[in-house]
């Protein structure tokens, strides 16, 4: 008996050791070969009528002094479809673009205004994409957008992940969003979404005391060394363009953005700044709770209930406290929640008005109705239309 296990144990393992043989020979990974693969990080796309205009951001290895290096170089192709531009990096430069590394795709202006599934189709067809990839969109040309060498990072893409990330949603600093959640929306009964608006902002702080600072000093070559440093600007996604069928209909302010945030998704340590008077507070957000419900009256219209409860302490306020009185995060001067109530409440409205006008169900009303209402789905094509927001925000302290 023990020498039968035996003998199967051997036969085990060639067996295993004959797959490994096979998956090195015929894999992808044994014949891949880095002076003539073109590994994309990033794409910008643009459109100029019938024709697409692809920016690819490619990692190339270098040497240094430090051992191995990765620089960035940006090549632009153009086609009748994003696969013709991408065949078109081939031929100019005998690079095969590879496409398993790319974390994300940049929107130009002029490719909102058409049906943006023109070109993301591609992408969501190409087998070795993942649909985790971040997508965004921004004004002008996204391969401008590309080319900026920003104060954080040297390579553009990866300083637009940086503000991207899970974190930012976090905070309700941005709606970063990707390419499978984008995917889902348009193809979904509404046939919205939306994608960060990612602009470019001057790091150089242009106040009288920062001038007289940066001209006030010795080194000639420091100085310039600075200023060149501080002339780098940095990237922002608080705004959000708004999508219905793969078009560009509007925009939500940071103000919007945030207050969207606080509906949808999960606060944590998110701060948000309160106007008191001539005062002004910033507030801790640690945890919100979200109670969203849709109500169907008998006339056909809807109201979309929002409930939120957030919990704050005080993060800093413009006013020094009194020195006998003391402060901590448990202390909220007095009125500071109800302003917080109205402001909120108030960027939130103007955040579904924003999608009631454009059309955009961002806020998912028909995903309700077909979910908590299936035997009205016949309301569907007005719903939105006849809906109106009914809003309740709540701050309550951390103790």
């Amino acid at each position: 008996m023990q020498q039968t296990h035996q003998r199967n144990g051997v036969r085990y393992y060639l067996l295993l050791v004959a797959l490994l043989i096979v998956f090195f020979f015929v894999g992808d990974f044994g014949t891949l070969d880095t002076q003539k693969t073109a590994i994309v990080m990033a794409v910008g796309i643009d459109r100029r009528d019938d024709t697409f205009i692809i920016t690819s951001q490619i990692a190339v290895p270098e040497s240094s002094k430090q051992g191995k290096s990765t620089q960035t170089v940006q090549l632009v192709s153009r086609g009748k479809t994003v696969a013709d531009a991408f065949a078109d990096i081939n031929a100019k430069t005998g690079w095969y673009p590879k496409l398993v590394f790319c974390n994300l795709i940049i929107l130009g202006e002029n490719a909102t205004q058409e049906n943006v599934f023109d070109a993301l189709e591609f992408f969501l067809l190409d087998e070795y994409m993942s649909d985790g990839c971040l997508v965004a969109t921004c004004d002008g040309l996204a391969k401008d957008l590309l080319n900026v060498s920003a104060l954080i990072d040297p390579s553009g893409s990866i300083a637009i992940q940086k503000i991207l990330s899970a974190h930012a949603k976090q905070v309700g600093t941005a709606l970063p969003v990707t390419l499978r959640e984008f995917s889902i929306g348009y193809f979904g009964e509404s046939s919205s979404g939306y994608l960060p608006l990612v602009k470019t902002k001057p790091q150089q702080d242009d106040s009288p005391s920062a001038i007289a600072t940066a001209e006030g000093g010795t080194d000639s070559s420091s100085s310039s060394a600075s200023g060149e440093k501080q002339d780098k600007p940095v990237f922002s996604a608080g705004e959000t363009a708004l999508f219905v069928r793969g078009r560009r209909v509007g925009v939500w302010t940071e103000e919007e953005t945030f207050a969207f945030n606080a509906v949808q998704n999960k606060l944590r340590l998110a701060s948000y700044n309160v106007g008191l008077g001539e005062e002004y507070c910033t507030l801790s957000i640690k945890n919100n709770e979200r109670k969203n419900k849709l109500v169907l009256g008998k006339d056909g219209r809807a109201s979309y209930q929002i409930h939120v409860t957030l919990s704050a302490g005080l993060l800093d306020y413009s006013k020094a406290p009194v020195k006998d009185e003391g402060t901590d995060s448990g202390d909220v001067p007095s009125g500071v929640f109800s302003s917080a109530e109205k402001r909120l409440s108030a960027q939130i409205e103007t955040a579904f008005e924003k999608c009631k006008n454009t059309g955009c169900d961002a806020f998912g009303l028909l995903d309700l109705l077909q979910k908590h209402h299936p035997s009205k789905t016949q309301l569907a094509p007005t719903l939105l239309q006849y809906s109106n927001a009914d809003v309740s925000v709540r701050f309550r302290g951390v103790r």
